[in-house]
């Protein structure tokens, strides 16, 4: 499905009838799926979010880097 969790983002409100497993009822508050092509990697060295190159090392391993500041994430 391509889609990831982000946490403290994209709430979706469910109303919920009281049951057994809740009890209580009402609106429940909880985190929605967004889409992959929606998030972006956040680079700790910039501290901001970025586009990604790939680079080939010396023993031939691919790695993501940082457009703005050539860090290498972790794979």
């Amino acid at each position: 499905k391509n889609t990831v969790i982000v946490e403290k983002l994209n709430f979706i409100k469910r109303h919920t009838r009281p049951s057994q497993q809740a009890p209580q009822g009402g609106i429940i508050e909880r985190e929605g799926a967004l889409h992959a092509s929606n998030v972006s990697l956040l680079c700790a060295k910039c501290n901001a979010p970025v586009r990604t190159r790939r680079k080939v090392l010396d023993d031939k391993k691919k790695v993501r880097t940082c457009h703005a500041c050539g860090e290498v994430f972790d794979n």
